[in-house]
């Protein structure tokens, strides 16, 4: 009897853990394609960087020019 609980036991457990490591790896997916792809830094630590020195229009980002102030002659 012990080795047939071993085995509903193994065939219980190994089913498991990988739907539990699909999840982990599905979840972790989505999350970087909706959030942490989009910066450099995490980009770069994961080896996804871009080659040839072109960034995103994301990345760039211009220094908005200054309002200029209106003086009133009374």
């Amino acid at each position: 009897m012990e080795m047939k609980e071993l085995l509903i036991g193994s065939l219980t457990l190994i089913p498991f853990l990988i739907l539990v490591l699909f999840f982990v790896a599905f979840g972790w997916f989505l999350v970087w394609h909706f959030f942490l792809s989009r910066f450099r830094f995490v980009r770069e630590l994961m080896g996804n960087h871009q080659e040839g020195g072109t960034q995103s229009t994301e990345e760039v980002k211009q220094p908005r020019p200054r309002p200029t102030r209106k003086v009133r002659r009374d």
